[in-house]
């Protein structure tokens, strides 16, 4: 997308006949930036969120395996995009039939995925999604036995105990059970305009199972493979260690050239002089701010001398044209930690306000570390389940959603105490004003709503 072009948001999502029963239509709150989907069990308010997702990733496996009609995803620029599944072709058999499982008998067909972008009322394109890599893998799941879909692009093979595949290695493996001639669709030939859409309007899912990661462990094709789950509060502390480190290297970088430079720019340029009342206050200022990264643990020490700024008043021309340069270079250096030090300093005030007998803080060694109220070190794995949701969900919309993504967010509410749940959506809103992306989430909690009925929209109002 060109800089100077308006960005690129989702406005509206619909889909018709849901389960062939539920038809949403969803205008998203651009100006609050958050929209809540409430609703009961069944009506398909996670589904919605993953179509969505598996759209603006390119996903579309997912739209094989979904009962609707048309799903609909309305863009700021006016642009829309429709998906419709074809009629299905004949079924494919398997060609060795004593490996297919009796049970499952004829496997039900792939059937064409048809999406047409419209820009206001007329179409203007148009690309056919044959057969999708995911797809193929769950129609030869089907057939055989000992194969079961684990996750979006996750297959176990139970027989050889439990190796984790992927789609093309499903393929690879059994794709003669099924058929050789199931073409695989990649994403390269997607048209340029459905690739221009994937790439210009930025998606973030969060799924309700999000306090464990699972890692596979594949040292060798085929062979020696497992699987193993990671806790993901370890995973947000070695992330927060690597943005501290990079930080503070380009915060050393930033220091080492103007230190270097200062006195080649102090003899050959002309510094602005300050007042003695300004030099003051910003220097009084850049100490405030010195004191706000100690006490989140960016700064090590204040790292600077005490100085009495009751001097500044009996200072010559030439000593203040020295001391607006420190004060411009410094202020210069600080600007470096000032978007870590923004998102540290909400996720520290959003978790310790909550957290009773323990606290979370910033560690350069190790990023994030819980203490208990001695003092004692706690593994961040060992809080409770609650703690560990808030921690990674808070964790998540701070440090890895970029600006003016759309965030799907499924239940927040997870292992909350109802107190929680209540601060829930004005920390979201504060969160979402800092980073500025625009959040779609689903829940079951009246909590999580709260005093804000106006940004939420029922699922349950229309049926068909």
């Amino acid at each position: 997308m060109n800089k100077n072009e308006p960005l690129l948001r989702v406005q509206r999502i619909q889909v018709d006949r849901l389960f062939g029963a539920f038809t949403h239509k969803v205008a998203l709150n651009l100006e609050e930036r958050v929209t809540i989907l409430h609703g009961p069990n069944g009506v398909g308010k996670t589904v919605l969120l993953t179509m969505a997702n598996a759209l603006l990733e390119g996903k579309y496996s997912l739209f094989q395996r979904v009962p609707f009609d048309r799903f609909i995803l309305e863009l700021t620029d006016q642009r829309r995009v429709e998906l419709t599944l074809g009629t299905p072709g004949p079924s494919h058999k398997s060609k060795n039939k004593k490996s297919a499982s009796p049970k499952r008998g004829r496997q039900e067909p792939l059937r064409t995925l048809h999406i047409k972008l419209f820009e206001k009322s007329r179409e203007v394109a148009q690309h056919q999604v044959l057969h999708h890599d995911a797809a193929i893998a769950d129609v030869i799941a089907r057939t055989i036995p000992w194969l079961h879909r684990h996750g979006e692009d996750l297959w176990l093979d139970e027989r050889e105990g439990g190796i984790p595949l992927s789609p093309e290695e499903v393929v690879m493996r059994y794709g003669d059970e099924v058929g050789s001639d199931l073409p695989l669709t990649k994403r390269a030939d997607y048209p340029d305009w459905l690739q221009a859409i994937h790439r210009d309007v930025k998606v973030h899912f969060i799924a309700a199972q999000r306090l464990l990661r699972i890692d596979v462990e594949r040292p060798r094709r085929y062979t020696g493979s497992r699987l193993r789950t990671a806790p993901m509060v370890l995973d947000c502390a070695e992330d927060l260690r690597l943005r501290i480190r990079d930080t503070m290297a380009r915060y050393g970088q930033r220091s080492q050239t103007l230190d270097q430079s200062f006195p080649q720019r102090l003899l050959s340029g002309n510094p602005k002089q300050l007042s003695a009342d300004e030099l003051k206050q910003r220097m009084e200022r850049l100490d405030q701010r010195r004191r706000e990264l100690k006490a989140i643990g960016l700064l090590d020490s204040l790292n600077s001398h005490p100085f009495d700024t009751s001097e500044l008043e009996s200072l010559e021309s030439a000593q203040k044209s020295v001391m607006a340069l420190y004060v411009n270079d410094t202020e210069d250096k600080l600007s470096e930690l000032d978007s870590l030090a923004q998102r540290i300093r909400l996720l520290l005030d959003n978790l310790n306000n909550k957290f009773q007998y323990k606290e979370i803080r910033i560690d350069g060694e190790r990023g994030l570390i819980a203490e208990g109220e001695s003092g004692r070190t706690l593994e961040l794995d060992a809080l409770s389940s609650g703690e560990q949701h808030e921690l990674v969900l808070h964790y998540d919309l701070l440090f890895r959603v970029r600006q003016n993504t759309l965030v799907l967010m499924d239940e927040p509410e997870l292992s909350l105490h109802v107190v929680w749940q209540k601060q829930f959506l004005p920390e979201l809103l504060e969160i979402v004003k800092a980073v500025r992306f625009d959040v779609l989430l689903a829940t079951h909690s009246p909590f999580i709503v709260g005093e804000y009925a106006e940004l939420m929209i029922g699922l349950d109002a229309e049926q068909v």
